[in-house]
Parts: structure tokens; sequence; C-alpha cells
């Protein structure tokens, strides 16, 4: 017979379950055509691999790529959520083992402009009706309430870069107004499409210029993506880019990225 104490310990171990807390990935961007979508999409797959449970939110209202990118179509999506036809629950589409996805339609007629709060709706429903390890939030390349508000629910945000100068003074414009809605150490940069690790460094440096003498903030770096041809193949093909290359640059770093964000969200819900 089990003692009171034994009650209780188990009691305390299933409410403390409940409480558990997914860790938030919001993938962002200063300036479309950096790959923000493709880096969203592998790093789902890379971490579900990892034993974790994954959700990728495609939450791009006007232009969705994840479902593309995964060559999946979803027969309920987000609009039918934000429109109030549909629960969060039935949008919600099984990939493959461990990984989901929250699929939109792109926008016809009359554009529905995002807020920040049918941002906020969706994610309460995710944290009642779901028990996810990861959700992964793929944002327009945009600087609207809608991302501010993905940003601010996140426990990582990943400000994807590349070497073209565009795109470091668009994202170095996105992290200057970041910093008034959240804390700057969840603002990480992802550098992608370079040729290696030294390109990688001489990108973020020339950003971390620029952040500490006009913000006064140098930002971490979470990792890099190599460049490969083989990317575009696979967007084309509506075939997910980690499934058909095997052992490139760019899944080897996509996996190692997948590890260091395992761990991160191991420390989170020990400090939760």
């Amino acid at each position: 017979m089990k003692t009171d104490v034994q009650n209780n310990h188990k009691l305390e171990e299933e409410f403390k379950e409940q409480l558990k807390m997914p860790f938030v990935i919001t993938v962002c961007s200063g300036k479309g055509g950096v790959g923000k979508s493709f880096c969203a999409a592998n790093l789902a797959y890379a971490l579900s691999k990892q034993s974790l449970s994954v959700l990728i939110w495609d939450a791009n209202l006007h232009y969705p790529n994840q479902h593309i990118l995964f060559g999946v179509e979803p027969p309920v999506r987000l609009k039918e959520v934000y429109s109030g036809k549909k629960k969060v629950e039935s949008a919600i589409y099984r990939i493959e083992d461990n990984l989901f996805i929250l699929a939109d339609q792109f926008a016809s007629g009359k554009n529905h402009v995002l807020k920040s709060s049918e941002i906020l709706d969706v994610y309460i429903d995710i944290l009642q009706t779901t028990k996810f390890d990861i959700i992964i939030i793929d944002t327009p390349a945009s600087d609207t309430e809608d991302v501010f508000q993905c940003c601010n629910i996140a426990d990582l945000v990943c400000v994807v870069v590349t070497d073209e100068p565009t795109s470091l003074l668009d994202a170095y414009g996105l992290v200057k107004i970041l910093l008034g809605f959240i804390d700057k150490g969840k603002i990480h940069l992802l550098v992608n499409n370079v040729i290696d690790g030294e390109d990688a460094d001489d990108i973020t440096e020339k950003m971390n210029l620029a952040a500490k003498k006009f913000l006064n903030v140098r930002l971490d770096v979470i990792g890099f993506i190599p460049y490969d041809r083989a990317v575009k193949q696979s967007i084309l093909n509506q075939e997910l880019y980690m499934m058909t290359n095997v052992g490139s640059e760019a899944v080897n770093s996509l996996i190692e990225l997948s590890g260091k964000i395992k761990a991160y969200s191991a420390v989170f819900q020990n400090v939760k």
C-alpha cells in the first residue's frame, strides 16, 4: 500500500508534467529571400530526430511556405482557426513521427491583417490542448505587430542573415526594434548560405560592430548553414532538404544546430 508521502510525490510529479512548457523558437528576418523558411523547416525536422516532439507553425499569413517545403497539404488551415471556424487542434497536421505542422493558405481577395492578439490566442490554445517539446514559428519578413508578438512569446529568437549588405542592414533594423519589445538575451543570429565558418564569423562581426556601436549590445550566434546548390532543387521538388541530402555540410550543420538547441531547451525546462 502506498503511503501518503508517496501519493503526494506522484501528484507533485504529475502537476509538474502538466506545467511543462514547450521551448518556443521564433525564426525571423529583416528582409525576404534569406532562407528563413528553409532554416525553420529543416531545423524542425532535425529537432524531431532528437527524440523531441516538434510543431512548425507557419505564421506568415499571406505567403506561407512551410507546407510547400514539406510537400504536404493539410486539410485544415490556420485561416479557418483565425476566423473561428475551426479549433487549433483540428488544424495540427502530422507530417511524421514527432513532427507536426500548423499551415496556412495563400491569401486571396481582401487581405486579413493578423493581430498580435490572434497570435496569442492560437499560442494559448496550443498550450491548453497539446504537449509539444518544441514549437518553431516561421514569421513573415517584416517588422509588424504579429512578428513582434511571435518574438515576444519565444524563448529564443533566431534572426536569419546572409552576406548580402541589404540583409545585414535590414537585420540590424529589425534587431533595433526588437530590443524595445524583448530581452536582448533571447536574440541570436543564424547565418545562412555562407561558404564556411570563417565566412560566417566575418558576417557576424560586421553585424556586431554596428550593434555594439549604436545599440550597445553584442549578439550571440546560434550557428551557421553553408551554401548548397541542392537547396533550390529540393524546394522545386517539394522535398525537404534534410531528407534528400544526408551527409552534406549543410545537413551536418543543421544537426549540430539542433543538438545545441536541444541543450538550450533542457536548460530552459530546468530553470522553469
